[in-house]
């Protein structure tokens, strides 16, 4: 089913939360750090949580909407960091996706996650490309494509940014509480021009 786009947000976000683990040094997000794209749109590795996530609404050619969302994470446990093993699992990626139906009350929903490594599983450095198996979220010419699957849904979007990205908090220092080291570096590109 092709559909077009009523109303679609982006948000990438790069975000450490209570860093603390005795075997692992992790970046910490301090204030006065500088966005810059399409840099900050790639994985940034030495920090311990980083997400990526598309949501929106889709109209379909009938005129019926249909929400979408994925999600990917990538966290890097702070074990065995010194483990020559490829098997060893120093980053790990998570993801969800899911499609809603409001008009038949439906929510159709998979995930997915993977150690990185052996290509089946990996999110890049140098620009935005993340996958686990046949789902990824990429930066691709102008613009960003995602794809995943469910047992029930499967979809193929394409999104053109409309509007510069929006810097939250901060420049993109955003506070989660006075506890120091709880804040993220986030931004998001909202009203993305969608279609698949």
């Amino acid at each position: 089913m092709r559909a077009i786009v009523r109303r679609c947000a982006c948000v990438m976000m790069a975000a450490t939360f209570s860093a603390i683990a005795a075997s692992a040094d992790f970046a910490q997000v301090e204030p006065g750090y500088r966005i810059e794209f399409p840099r900050d749109d790639a994985a940034h590795l030495k920090f311990r949580t980083e997400w990526w996530y598309v949501t929106g609404w889709l109209q379909q050619p009938s005129g019926e909407p249909l929400g979408f969302q994925i999600t990917f994470f990538r966290r890097r446990p702070g074990t065995q960091e010194d483990n020559p093993s490829r098997f060893a699992a120093k980053q790990v990626l998570f993801a969800h996706a899911a499609i809603s139906d409001p008009k038949r009350q439906r929510l159709l929903r998979a995930e997915k996650a993977a150690r990185v490594g052996f290509g089946l599983a990996y999110a890049r450095e140098d620009a935005l490309d993340v996958a686990i198996d046949d789902w990824s979220l990429r930066h691709e010419r102008d613009g960003y494509r995602s794809i995943a699957a469910g047992e029930n849904f499967a979809f193929d979007l394409s999104l053109l940014p409309a509007q510069a990205p929006l810097l939250h908090g901060n420049a993109g220092y955003s506070r989660k509480s006075p506890q120091q080291g709880s804040a993220s570096y986030y931004y998001s590109l909202p009203h993305l021009r969608v279609s698949g």
